[in-house]
């Protein structure tokens, strides 16, 4: 009787998780096409949002050399400009959203990496200004033709970071594939080449000298930190473009190290968004992935999969903003 209600209660939450499996990949296809068809749009309202705020940084730029009381409120757009820009469509938040949504990842890994990625961003705007201004005296139009090749790095940097993260959910899907065939092969010669009863079940050291399999946790935590460090790098390479025109506009009013402060504060409300999304989105993969593991099977092969999905989605991310900026429309973030 207890074996009949355990295979019925294992049915019901196989159905639950191919129900909920079925709702979660309809989501993302439904979210994935209306990012696709109104992207332009998107762009288009986020350009001209950047253009209004660019004005009113130059202007506070200007009044702050007559009226130092300005800079208070430079100091406060500044960091608005980080929290409401990093609201938008961006590749940051667009790298860090999906790879926390399709892999494994704790939340102060995740703080962390996004924050070192948001100073980062400010970092590369002030050293790359700094070094065109001072040793090579370069015009605005050169400036921005040099961000605009990181840029394109960046991108490129995130198609890459897709390619990876997708070649190693499908090695690492194969790696568990045959420990667990291995496994189950081992348990079959066991049961037969012992002639007495007895219950024989391996874990993943079963103490006959070498391990069997190795969960899902333990595969991809010899890779997470550089996968880190790819997101890290592909986000941070990325010269935050508002960082740059207040350095600009700093330098023509003859005070540089405003643009700096400038810059640096507008990083600041750029990870605490992107932070509050990350944490988010990993509350919310959670609930998903709870939901979805019926199984110690599945458990181990759920999160491989959203890898792949992951991966597969930042390369046709990475695609999508290095054929919008080849119209002049890159994202602004």
């Amino acid at each position: 009787m207890e074996h009949h209600h355990s295979e019925q209660h294992a049915h019901t939450n196989k159905g639950n998780y191919w129900l909920g499996a079925t709702l979660v990949a309809s989501f993302l296809i439904i979210v994935g096409y209306l990012l696709w068809h109104n992207w332009p749009t998107l762009m288009l309202s986020t350009i001209k949002w950047q253009r209004e705020i660019n004005g009113q940084l130059s202007d506070l730029l200007y009044d702050a050399k007559e009226n130092p009381a300005a800079i208070y409120s430079l100091a406060g757009l500044s960091f608005l400009y980080g929290v409401f820009h990093s609201l938008g469509p961006g590749h940051g938040k667009m790298i860090v959203t999906t790879y926390l949504a399709t892999n494994p990842a704790k939340v102060k890994a995740s703080l962390i990496m996004t924050v070192i990625s948001a100073f980062l961003q400010a970092l590369v705007a002030i050293v790359l200004v700094s070094v065109l201004l001072v040793f090579f005296n370069s015009s605005m139009r050169e400036i921005n033709s040099a961000a605009d090749r990181f840029i394109t790095l960046s991108f490129v940097a995130m198609l890459l970071l897709g390619v990876i993260v997708a070649y190693r959910a499908l090695k690492q899907s194969w790696q568990l594939y045959k420990q667990k065939t291995h496994k189950h092969d081992h348990s079959h010669s066991h049961s037969h080449s012992h002639s007495h009863s007895h219950s024989h079940s391996h874990s993943s050291d079963c103490g006959c000298g070498h391990k069997h399999f190795a969960d899902a946790d333990s595969i991809n935590q010899a890779t997470n930190m550089r996968e880190y460090i790819a997101i890290i790098a592909s986000i941070g390479i990325r010269p935050c473009t508002g960082a740059i025109l207040a350095l600009l506009f700093a330098n023509m009013v003859d005070m540089y190290w405003l643009g700096v402060v400038s810059a640096l504060l507008m990083a600041v409300g750029t990870a605490l968004t992107t932070s509050t999304i990350a944490t988010m989105t990993l509350s919310g993969k959670k609930l998903v992935t709870k939901y979805l593991a019926y199984s110690d099977h599945q458990h181990s092969f759920t999160p491989l999969v959203f890898k792949l999905f992951g991966g597969l989605l930042l390369i046709g991310l990475g695609l999508l903003l290095l054929n919008s900026q080849s119209y002049g429309m890159s994202p602004v973030l």
